[in-house]
């Protein structure tokens, strides 16, 4: 399919422009657990938390884990931690020469309200 046949519909519009649907329910409780520590969640966890962002590769640099979408997946599911994601541009040096990858972080006022609750890790 040529690029100028893709419709653009809502849902990519809004996709693109990073807009996000209000909610009239009330924000859930800030409660979110710890995984135990030297874990591969607690890692990731712990390097969300100092701010930064992390990727496949920056992840696997510092753990030799290939694995961080899973760990991601535990931290939403089982902690409990809303992980935001960008998808962004990798080049390679393999074909494709450019790959669209996740890269995952903890919004500021999540990092704020685990600071204000005496979180540490």
């Amino acid at each position: 399919m040529k690029k100028s046949c893709i419709k653009k519909t809502r849902y990519r519009r809004q996709a693109y422009n990073g807009s996000k649907q209000t909610s009239f329910l009330p924000e859930p409780e800030f409660n979110p657990k710890i995984p135990k520590k030297n874990t591969l969640p607690w890692i990731a966890l712990s390097i969300m938390l100092q701010g930064k962002k992390t990727t496949h590769r920056s992840f696997d640099d510092k753990t030799e884990s290939w694995r961080l979408a899973a760990v991601i997946h535990k931290l939403r599911k089982d902690f409990g931690w809303v992980i935001e994601e960008e998808d962004v541009n990798q080049h390679t040096k393999k074909k494709p020469r450019r790959r669209t990858i996740s890269r995952y972080f903890l919004a500021p006022n999540t990092i704020r309200k685990f600071k204000e609750n005496g979180g540490a890790l």
